[in-house]
């Protein structure tokens, strides 16, 4: 993951999770959802990060001061990038600023293991069947091959909008036939009957 990734992340919790890091937050409120930010990078989130990457660190502020509340740190080249500019006043904004490599003094360390029950939507609670899930792959595979192509990693795309919907409340043939046009469309088919 590269910082401007990190950020995006940031910015994905920050806006979902409903965070309010103006003037009218705490320096220790900042530092939780900094450490949440940073603990979903490094540890991975089924989410916002599936893939988790353990380069990414938190900073204190040196000589017993407190944690930096905007701050990631990359491992081991200890470079450091300021990622909320304006943190803690009105009109702050999500960006990657470097701030250079660390001296070797800087005190840097993991986070902590994230909570993982922040779900952007709410999934069935019970699994719906693979044939569920066929169904989209089987629809994808086909009209590819009508296409004349192989599948590539637009599929991903795809199918990830297609259940996406569908676990967000949509029919599964809802959700196949919103989409479907989009695919159909991208693969330079014409829409199908």
């Amino acid at each position: 993951m590269n910082i401007e990734e990190l950020v995006e992340i940031a910015a994905w919790i920050h806006d979902d999770e409903g965070y309010d890091l103006g003037a009218s937050s705490t320096r220790d409120y900042r530092n939780a959802f900094w450490s949440r930010v940073i603990g979903v990078c490094y540890w991975g989130h089924p989410v916002y990060n599936p893939i988790p990457d353990p380069q990414w660190h938190l900073k204190d502020g040196g000589g017993g001061r407190p944690q930096s509340d905007d701050v990631a740190v990359s491992q081991p080249t200890r470079e450091s990038y300021d990622c909320i500019t304006g943190s803690g006043a009105d009109h702050y904004r999500f960006e990657a600023v470097s701030i250079g490599v660390l001296p070797a003094d800087q005190h840097v360390y993991p986070p902590e293991r994230p909570a993982q029950d922040t779900p952007a939507f709410d999934a069935p609670a019970t699994y719906p069947g693979d044939v569920t899930f066929d169904v989209v792959g089987q629809t994808l595979w086909d009209d590819y091959a009508e296409a004349g192509r192989v599948p590539d990693a637009q599929v991903g795309r795809w199918f990830g909008r297609t259940l996406y919907d569908y676990l967000t409340g949509m029919t599964m043939a809802d959700s196949i036939a919103k989409h479907r046009g989009e695919w159909r469309t991208a693969l330079g088919l014409k829409e199908s009957a």
